[in-house]
This record gives structure tokens, sequence and C-alpha cells, in this order.
């Protein structure tokens, strides 16, 4: 057993990311995609009341888009960039933080980066060789930088994805903490940790439906309740 290097939790060897972060990194890889669309509806900048006499007046016209979604929407270099002299600062674009780690993915693996696609560059790429980048050195480095994506892109669609939470209790701990966030793709507790497939939740859902429903129809007959949570029966008074 090794530690997870981005939240320290346990995590099995070889791996260098525990199970829930690797659900978090692979929700963010497919948000990023469906973020893109709305960024781009983003773009234009919104209608605000014209300056009468005597307003600030401007030097140069404005930027007929907002500034800040075109850094995020923005093209970058065309292979990967180093900064020897540590003068690279400001945000980066989608493409140029997509585009260097799985640069550096395909490098680990021996790959010929695939065709750009254009909606979400390489977003695909790295989800499907996320299996690797849970067992690299690098992993906690690719998680900071893609938490910073994400929030920098949710901070200007005002797109929170949503937690939904479920209705039976963990099957793990058995606290009601089961819940489901928008773009991910297992359900998790936020008690224990667990992660749950649709497929897992709908059985496990369906089986304490079915106890629970036998316990209160237990509870409502007499002896009955005894005999399900195997108690002896009560000892009947004679007349």
């Amino acid at each position: 057993m090794s530690l997870c290097l981005i939240c320290t939790h346990p995590a099995e060897q070889p791996r260098t990311a525990c199970t829930r972060c690797e659900h978090r990194l692979r929700g963010w890889l497919s948000e990023i995609p469906r973020q893109a669309v709305l960024l781009t509806a983003s773009l234009e900048l919104g209608t605000r009341p014209a300056q009468g006499y005597g307003g600030a007046g401007r030097a140069h016209s404005p930027l007929p888009v907002r500034a800040d979604v075109l850094t995020l929407l923005g093209p970058a270099a065309p292979g990967p960039v180093h900064d020897v002299t540590d003068d690279q600062g400001g945000p980066q674009p989608v493409h140029a933080v997509l585009h260097a780690w799985a640069d550096q993915l395909a490098e680990d693996l021996g790959h010929h980066l695939p065709p750009i696609n254009h909606r979400a560059p390489y977003a695909d790429y790295l989800a499907r060789h996320l299996g690797h980048a849970v067992r690299a050195s690098w992993v906690a480095l690719f998680h900071a930088e893609l938490a910073d994506l994400v929030r920098r892109i949710r901070a200007i669609t005002s797109t929170e994805p949503r937690r939904r939470p479920l209705d039976a209790p963990c099957p793990a701990c058995t606290a009601f903490g089961l819940g489901h966030v928008d773009w991910e793709t297992y359900i998790d507790c936020e008690a224990c940790g667990l992660l749950l497939t649709a497929d897992e939740y709908a059985a496990h859902h369906a089986a304490a439906m079915r106890t629970a429903l036998g316990l209160l129809r237990a509870a409502a007959a007499p002896g009955l309740a005894h005999t399900a949570l195997g108690l002896p029966q009560p000892i009947q008074e004679a007349s």
C-alpha cells in the first residue's frame, strides 16, 4: 500500500493516485468538452450603458470580445514549451494545458498524438489513457493544473456541477452520503469515499428498498418484527 500523491490517502501499488482522485480527474476531462461549448457562447461582450458627456474616454477601441474567454479559447504553441528562463506567466489556454499533458503521456507510452479535436483538444486521449497517468510520478501536478483550468472555466460560465443526493444508505458505511455529481461517471459517498457505478447503485437501491419494506411489514404485524430481527417471540400472558 502506498499514499496518493494528490490527497495522501492510501492507494494500491503501483498507483500514485487513489481511486477517488482518478474519478475526479475523469470527471473533469468529461466536463471540459461540454464547458467549451459554453465558453464559446460567452465570448461576446455583454451590453453596457453608453457613457454620456463627461464620461471616461478610451485611448483605443475596446476588444469586441471578452479577453478572459479569448485567453482560454486561444491557440497554443504547436509543441511543448520549456520555460528555461522562468518568465512564462499568466493563465494558459485550454489547448495548452491539455496538449502539454497529452504530449507527456504520449512520450511515456511511446505514442504519436492523434489529430486534434478542436472542441476540446486531447481531453478524450487523456481520459482513454488515464490508467497510466494515475501511476505516473507527475499525477499531482497534472491534477493541480487541471483543477485550476476547470476553476477558471466555471468562473466564466457560472456552471458549477450539481450534486444530487441519493436515497439509499452507503453499503460500506451505512451513512446517507451517496450522491452523484453532474458529468462524473461514478456515484460516491461523501462519508467514506466509496465509488459505485450506476448499475451497482441500482442493484443496491433495490435490495435496500426490499429490506426496508420487509421491516415495515414486520413492524406492522404482531410478532413478525421479532422474527425479522432474529429476536425471541414475546411471552404471551395467560388470560
